[in-house]
């Protein structure tokens, strides 16, 4: 069975979650204090321990899901924005992300061809597969970025003459009941599912063999209109225009100090709103804001390798 999914996070923990071991599995904390400095190295180890202690009793009840690592596919190329005119994985995919790594550091964007390269690679391997009648199972979400690779996967499936094989598709729910502590959580994309939890979500696989001709249609559609940025809006994926949530950026903005780190805006978006949307997305429109001068840079003042580690003030 091919595995296909849309978040390095995810593909990560499914393989994991193949053998139910958490071997190979590198548990990342991100922990920031509210002035946006950088917490102190024995706070960090503290809440390292506890995320690892979390996840080990999560793995003590974890159930096999089965299958290789070898058939688990990737393919993280942010397909909810920019130019998406060409088949396949095109070049235009590494201008998107390389626009998204340009907030980073200069090792970390080094990390934009890895992922374009490697995404071409598996893209060959899964046609070759596919063109043998393999099955496949795709794993996706209402996330904007999960749900657009979902449609370009379908699109590009249909041109594989004569597929044979079956194609399962795996929705994450919007929301999972954990019985233990008799509580609803809330997911917005497969990267947040416990690995412990994956074998439980099998039960959500329908065979989707029969639809994919209208999912890909979907996005040949998509295609046509090629706008710079695609939404989910009423449970259907539509071309928008790239300032569709500045509202809700404006707000955090508006809530803020006449000074302000802008991290803390980000996360406060993030959090609040659940939009699916990444940090590296928002950062490129405060930059918009920035370039119109509706912001300003307030000078040395970036406390991490990211661009937007460093305090704004409002020009209005």
């Amino acid at each position: 069975m091919i595995e296909i999914l849309f978040s390095e996070s995810a593909a990560g923990t499914l393989k994991c979650a193949q053998n139910a071991s958490p071997k190979g599995a590198v548990v990342g904390v991100i922990i920031t204090n509210r002035d946006g400095s950088q917490p102190e190295t024995a706070e960090i180890e503290k809440v390292q321990r506890q995320a690892e202690e979390k996840i080990r009793k999560e793995w003590e009840n974890s159930v096999a899901i089965g299958g290789s690592p070898d058939d688990v596919f990737c393919f993280d190329l942010a397909w909810d924005m920019g130019d998406i005119s060409q088949e396949g994985v095109g070049d235009k995919r590494l201008d998107v992300l390389n626009a998204l790594y340009s907030i980073y550091d200069d090792d970390t964007q080094k990390g934009a061809k890895m992922q374009f390269d490697k995404a071409k690679a598996d893209l060959q391997s899964v046609v070759n597969r596919a063109e043998k009648g393999e099955d496949i199972r795709v794993w996706y979400s209402d996330n904007p970025s999960e749900r657009c690779g979902m449609l370009w996967f379908m699109a590009t499936l249909r041109r594989v003459q004569n597929y044979s094989g079956k194609v399962y598709m795996v929705k994450l729910p919007k929301y999972m009941y954990n019985e233990k502590n008799n509580t609803i959580t809330e997911y917005l994309g497969w990267a947040e599912i416990e690995p412990a939890k994956w074998h439980k979500c099998l039960e959500y696989a329908q065979d989707k063999t029969k639809e994919c001709w209208g999912y890909a249609q979907q996005w040949w559609n998509l295609m046509r209109e090629n706008s710079s940025l695609r939404a989910v809006l009423n449970g259907r994926v539509h071309s928008v225009s790239e300032d569709i949530y500045d509202k809700y950026i404006w707000d955090e903005i508006d809530l803020a100090e006449e000074e302000f780190i802008q991290a803390t805006v980000i996360g406060n978006v993030l959090g609040k709103y659940q939009l699916g949307i990444g940090d590296a997305f928002i950062a490129l429109r405060m930059d918009k804001f920035i370039e119109s001068e509706i912001l300003q840079v307030v000078p040395k003042t970036s406390r991490g390798p990211a661009v937007y580690h460093r305090k704004l003030r409002k020009n209005y």
